[in-house]
């Protein structure tokens, strides 16, 4: 493989991330990259990036969902275990429902189709669909757009929503907030912000490894995932720093972005059917599962709606804090749902094709 054209992609994905980033666009890191080495890709076939990029990047990936998960996420989640199970059982069926449209109505291969209506991250979700052989550059337009979307609509949406909503309507107690446990000898060894980040860099890089060989679909991300979650729980030593997190974007954007074909932008006509179809799920699926939430006092409807809205949680703690919604219930749902479409989803949407292919 050409070491120019590994260092010229990954060149040409740092120039689209500093334009994303200047012009304002989400997640600029991932999208900026993608779209900036496809375009280079799809007219010229420069773009190259070696296959263990692919590992890496995922390792990453994982590790900062690992990071979203606390130990007050985990002592809540018992008390959010109503409202999660009936947002995770409403995300699944909505994933499965569609993909299977895009499947049989509009030609698309199933993994494709399944995949590009998980709920998750985009870096994450695309890098699990070249995992998988599905088609990453449409998967990651798909999830790029449904975030577009979330960030540009959901204000207006929720407004309209909770419209006769009083301002201090509230559903249930607040959550635990209380301290984590005292120091571990981990936590006292590793006392720097540098030697934290080495650690838990090596951390998800092993593991990331261990399931990159592992034949587990998205297996580096799991791993990493897993190892990391169950580190930052126990211990105060799970730490990276955001450039990192943006260094790994860039890569997975370029890795995605050098799969773009001239086949793959003649046919992005076609998505346009299967766009509108997967944002008036979303919809629904928000609207259904706040109207649940609120009725039976399991969230309050301005909650509800954050918390099932398929975007990130940062993003949606941004918007949350405007609107008055309970900031800790909707971290722990959107943090409980990364993890569910990083690490579970990929698992239901393999079982799913199996099943879908011996009927």
């Amino acid at each position: 493989m050409d070491l120019v054209h590994i260092v010229g992609t990954i060149a040409i994905g740092v120039v689209g991330y500093f334009i994303a980033r200047r012009i304002g666009i989400p997640a600029p890191a991932m999208i900026g990259s993608m779209f900036a080495v496809g375009l280079v890709s799809a007219f010229t076939g420069f773009a190259v990036m070696p296959a263990p990029v692919k590992m890496v990047s995922q390792g990453i990936s994982g590790a900062f969902i690992g990071l979203s998960v606390g130990r007050r996420d985990v002592r809540n989640i018992p008390h959010m275990i109503k409202p999660l199970l009936l947002l995770l059982t409403l995300l699944t069926a909505n994933t499965l429902v569609l993909g299977t449209v895009f499947h049989v109505v509009f030609g698309w291969d199933l993994m494709t189709g399944l995949l590009s209506c998980v709920a998750g991250g985009i870096a994450d979700v695309s890098l699990i669909a070249m995992d998988m052989d599905a088609d990453a550059s449409t998967v990651a337009i798909m999830q790029t757009v449904r975030l577009a979307f979330v960030l540009a609509v959901l204000p207006s949406w929720i407004g309209f929503m909770t419209r006769n909503v009083p301002d201090d309507a509230a559903a249930s107690e607040p959550l635990d907030m209380s301290p984590g446990s005292s120091p571990t000898p981990l936590d006292r060894l590793l006392a720097t912000p540098e030697r934290k980040t080495v650690f838990t860099l090596v951390v998800a890089l092993a593991c990331g490894a261990a399931g990159y060989t592992s034949g587990v679909p998205a297996g580096a991300l799991v791993f990493s995932l897993v190892a990391v979650a169950a580190l930052n729980i126990t211990t105060d030593v799970a730490a990276m720093p955001m450039t990192i997190k943006r260094i790994a974007q860039i890569l997975a954007g370029s890795l995605v972005g050098s799969s773009v074909t001239p086949e793959t932008v003649s046919h992005l006509g076609s998505i346009v059917g299967p766009l509108i179809c997967m944002i008036v799920m979303y919809m629904l699926v928000n609207a259904l599962f706040s109207v649940i939430a609120a009725k039976t006092g399991m969230l309050d409807m301005k909650s509800a709606l954050f918390a099932s809205s398929p975007g990130g949680a940062s993003d949606m703690a941004l918007i949350a804090g405007d609107f008055g919604a309970d900031l800790t219930k909707i971290g722990v749902m959107q943090i409980a749902r990364a993890a569910y479409a990083a690490a579970i989803m990929p698992q239901v949407a393999l079982l799913f094709v199996h099943l879908w292919d011996v009927k």
